[in-house]
């Protein structure tokens, strides 16, 4: 029978939404372009409840838009006459017909043309499907709907730091709900998700590093069409940023282990909301090792033996690339001309980056094949330095000799001139005599 009831306040819903989808009248936004009042008089009213909205409004995107008060709540947008100005005026919806409300706007994509061409109008169609559609559609009224979101009279593009949506905003919105333990006790549903979130290496790229890339709850779990992803599409979802590593898990042994085992891709070893960093110290079968603490492998099985194989070719590679960057930088400092070297030695640091992706195959040959090209290139790199400060002995036992030679010409100069002034004191001592006789 709830199924039923269900089924026909969706039939009710869609019903009443096929109605309401027609755009503003012309005249009405004719009205609100030549300057509606309403915010005139609202504004100098003591009621915050009445006042607050009208302040709102003025940096509100439908606002700048020219979509005032009356857009929403009907009446006369332009009459100074409180009776006149409010006739025909539709109050606040209840919960359960606000998507609707906006999407008389929203969904109707000549209207939406003139305004915002790129904004997408099939929000209602999507909300409809998400946890919070249907749960609405089911006379749940705690649920977010499109005002808890974005707000009513305060609507800020994304962009605006000051929005609800903005990026950086985002965790704190959903959390405001989901963090709230008496509300989240009806579904039984955690409410630890924004602690974790914000101890995240994706909350540190967002807040301190400023990358407005970095995902955020919607990214993950959609917005309109809100819904957790099920197991078997936690991979595809963190394949949307991490694509490459995705492709390699799809062909790996996890793919279909985890799917078997009910357990999520990625998050089976990185965690869902408090990920961090990903580290070489994930590899292999020692205790800060996912390989041993999801409880799958240890010393004594082939995955395990793998993992650890995996571990010393990362290993490897990775203090092959230091050992030879340090030696580079070492002969620059030097005075030696490396840069050459330098640049092709990056190719080797690529080759550990695409290395770690490719660790997510979990076949061990596909992983030694790329830690032999890093390996190759950095022993050129090694090599290249090597060269270059055995040019720099030769040039020191060349400087040694030059200064040697110099040296000695120095000395011969300086005994020949000696010589030649006690030539010259024997001379002058042999003719003052007769000059003093004179």
């Amino acid at each position: 029978m709830s199924l039923l009831r269900a089924a026909g306040r969706m039939a009710r819903l869609l019903a009443a939404v096929s109605v309401m989808l027609s755009p503003l009248p012309d005249a009405l936004l004719a009205q609100e372009a030549a300057g509606g009042a309403c915010g005139a008089c609202h504004i100098e009213l003591p009621d915050e409840r009445l006042a607050e909205p009208a302040r709102l409004l003025q940096d509100d995107v439908h606002g700048v838009a020219g979509i005032a008060c009356a857009g929403c709540h009907g009446g006369d947008a332009v009459s100074t006459d409180a009776r006149t100005a409010h006739r025909g005026m539709r109050t606040r919806p209840a919960r359960d017909r606000e998507p609707e409300m906006c999407a008389r706007c929203h969904s109707n994509a000549e209207f939406m043309k003139r305004y915002n061409p790129d904004l997408r109008i099939d929000q209602l169609d999507r909300y409809l499907t998400s946890v919070h559609g249907r749960r609405l559609a089911a006379g749940d009224t705690a649920v977010a709907t499109c005002v808890d979101c974005h707000s009513n009279h305060g609507i800020l593009p994304e962009t605006d730091e000051r929005s609800s949506v903005h990026p950086l905003n985002v965790p704190r919105l959903c959390g405001s709900c989901h963090a709230d333990p008496e509300l989240m006790a009806a579904y039984e549903l955690p409410t630890d998700q924004l602690e974790e979130y914000e101890r995240s290496v994706h909350w540190r790229m967002l807040s301190e590093g400023g990358d407005l890339s970095a995902p955020v709850c919607n990214d993950c779990h959609g917005n309109h069409g809100a819904a957790p992803p099920g197991y078997e599409s936690v991979g595809r979802v963190c394949a949307e940023c991490h694509y490459q590593i995705g492709e390699y898990y799809a062909a790996s042994p996890h793919d279909s282990v985890f799917a078997a085992r009910g357990q999520p891709a990625c998050a089976t070893c990185h965690a869902n909301h408090d990920i961090q960093e990903a580290t070489d110290h994930l590899l292999g079968i020692e205790e800060a090792a996912t390989c041993r603490g999801s409880g799958c492998h240890s010393a004594a099985d082939a995955g395990g033996q793998a993992a650890v194989a995996i571990q010393s070719l990362v290993d490897s590679l990775r203090t092959a690339y230091m050992e030879a960057d340090s030696l580079l930088l070492e002969a620059e400092h030097a005075g030696m001309h490396v840069s050459q070297a330098q640049f092709e030695l990056n190719q080797a640091r690529t080759a550990l980056v695409e290395t770690r992706a490719v660790v997510h195959a979990a076949r061990l040959e596909a992983v030694r094949e790329k830690v032999g090209e890093g390996l190759e290139i950095a022993a050129e790199g090694y090599a290249e330095a090597e060269a270059a400060f055995h040019e720099l002995d030769i040039r020191r036992g060349g400087l040694a000799v030059s200064s040697a030679v110099i040296l000695l010409l120095i000395v011969g100069l300086i005994m020949k001139i000696r010589q030649v002034e006690r030539t010259q004191a024997m001379h002058a001592a042999k003719t003052a005599p007769g000059e003093m006789d004179e």
